[in-house]
């Protein structure tokens, strides 16, 4: 198994520490702490917080890219890769404990509303996902589980907000019938498995 490097290990306690706090809710000496890193080799890899959390928000974004183009080539239909890629993020929630949740929508509510740079990073990552899900149901379309006449950049926007309100939700009450609700209730009338 490859050893992590400082930078990578920066990453990750860096998602941790905003995931649990947000942006504004932790300065970056607890960070370097966890990490067991010093002040000195953070100013190396990182200029500000700001580009730190940018860099986060990046490694982030890329890891459930991969995720969803790793499900979305399954041969399998294309409601189906739907429904497998919100197991598994279900999954993840039920396994993460402490620090569940989706860190777009933690920096969506702590730190966007006032910090353009991070708002705009936030809202591309935001576009990237929801364009890989209109994609996939554009080709849910094209093999008739979807009715021709359905929009879906708009369905995937629905999807998406429905999804990051569950996610809230087992923030909010430590419990996970938000994303039961979200699966049986909400995404099985968005995209009804036949």
């Amino acid at each position: 198994m490859k050893k992590k490097n400082t930078r990578e290990i920066l990453i990750e306690e860096g998602l941790k520490a905003f995931l649990m706090n947000g942006f504004d809710g932790i300065g970056i000496q607890p960070i370097l702490r966890n990490a067991g890193v010093t002040k000195g080799s953070f100013y190396n890899f990182f200029p500000s917080k700001e580009a730190y959390a940018l860099e986060v928000i990046d490694a982030y974004s890329f890891r459930y890219e991969e995720l969803r183009l790793r499900i979305f080539a399954c041969d399998i239909s294309p409601l189906n890769q739907l429904w497998r890629y919100f197991e598994e993020l279900e999954t993840e929630i039920k396994q993460a404990q402490e620090v569940a949740g989706c860190l777009y929508g933690v920096l969506s509510q702590t730190s966007t509303p006032h910090n353009e740079v991070l708002r705009n990073r936030v809202k591309v990552a935001f576009a990237n996902w929801q364009e890989q899900l209109t994609i996939l149901l554009e080709e849910a379309k094209t093999v008739g589980e979807l009715e021709a006449e359905v929009n879906t950049t708009d369905l995937a926007g629905a999807i998406i907000d429905a999804y990051e309100g569950a996610v809230v939700r087992v923030r909010a009450e430590g419990d996970m019938k938000p994303m039961r609700r979200f699966r049986e209730l909400t995404l099985q009338r968005l995209v009804p498995l036949s």
